[in-house]
């Protein structure tokens, strides 16, 4: 019977490779693979085969260092936990809150290991009333001491001029019911309305318009583009025109509105015409009121022969400008024509 002896490697006949062992690691041995031949010839041949393993892969010895790693056993996690860190042995000692199992209902955040409030929490009875007499506490504020003295009232005719148009009639009013008697009186006294500060807003309102025209040569001043420019101007100049007439007309003031009508006038005709018709709207729309409040006007005023053809050049002087004109021309003429 023939025996042969074959080395190879752990990896089952591969070639053993150098490689690098650690600190604690043991120089590994090769294995031995014995095959024997057993049996007769002529019936066949038979093997049988053995692995010889070295001892320190069925039970390796340990080193000296290993034994005391491994002597000082696997680290033991306390009972009670504790967001202090374990390495500290001082502080290991110190009694820490017992981890508890968190109920129904309640929201566990597991991103950090501190101490979180819940939603279920409320506040110590404690901390509630201590909140409660901050809350009653008023701060400290300074003692100031009374004024004793009453302040002084300003005369009548000075403190008006702070007043505004509606608390002045409210003011002539209560004084006119205290005193009915004082109302002709009054009325001799009153005033005509005061048409320079109307005019001095028109003007203004005017020279808005005309500023926000394009000043280059090449640019027109009449165009789309220079409408879209002066729109706001028209239209602050069109409710300012709208509101002096109704101011005069609720006034009752017939003849100081037809004044204002014909100074008002000249002021429309003044700005400028586009080219698109449609963009005319605001200048037409002047001309037809003021011609509306002009004839309201001359309805409830009675004025003699030469007030009234004075008035009828100036109409006439206007009659290219709106239609509307026309019906304050033919009240006139019926007036002058009833006089004879």
């Amino acid at each position: 019977m023939a025996e042969g002896v074959v080395l190879l490697g752990p990896s089952g006949g591969e070639p053993v490779a150098h490689r690098t062992r650690g600190a604690l690691e043991e120089i590994p041995r090769p294995a031995t693979f014995t095959l024997r031949q057993t049996g007769n010839p002529a019936n066949g041949l038979t093997f049988s085969a053995t692995v010889n393993l070295p001892s320190s892969y069925l039970s390796p010895t340990p080193s000296p260092d290993e034994l005391v790693i491994r002597g000082r056993g696997r680290r033991s996690l306390p009972l009670e936990w504790s967001p202090i860190p374990i390495e500290s042995p001082v502080k290991r000692m110190e009694k820490t809150p017992l981890k508890r199992s968190p109920g129904k209902g309640m929201i566990v955040l597991r991103s950090s290991p501190r101490k979180r409030l819940q939603l279920s929490d409320t506040p110590p009875k404690e901390l509630l009333e201590s909140r409660r007499m901050m809350m009653q506490m008023s701060p400290i504020v300074k003692k100031c001491r009374s004024l004793t003295v009453s302040p002084v009232q300003s005369p009548p005719e000075v403190a008006i001029k702070g007043l505004t148009q509606h608390q002045l009639v409210d003011v002539l009013n209560s004084v006119l019911e205290r005193h009915p008697e004082l109302k002709d009186e009054i009325s001799d006294i009153l005033p005509q309305p005061d048409l320079k500060q109307m005019e001095e807003k028109l003007n203004q309102q005017k020279k808005c318009i005309f500023k926000a025209l394009p000043v280059s040569r090449l640019a027109s001043k009449t165009d789309s583009p220079a409408y879209n420019k002066a729109s706001p101007h028209l239209s602050n100049f069109k409710k300012t025109v709208q509101e002096q007439c109704t101011q005069l007309a609720e006034a009752e003031q017939w003849a100081s509105l037809i004044d204002y009508t014909l100074i008002a006038w000249s002021y429309v005709r003044a700005t400028p015409q586009w080219d698109a018709s449609h963009h005319n709207n605001t200048r037409r729309f002047c001309f037809k009121t003021l011609a509306q409040y002009c004839l309201q006007g001359l309805k409830e005023v009675k004025w003699n022969r030469d007030q009234l053809e004075n008035l009828l050049k100036k109409l006439e002087q206007c009659r290219s400008d709106h239609d509307e004109v026309e019906h304050c021309i033919e009240h006139v003429q019926t007036v002058l024509s009833n006089m004879q």
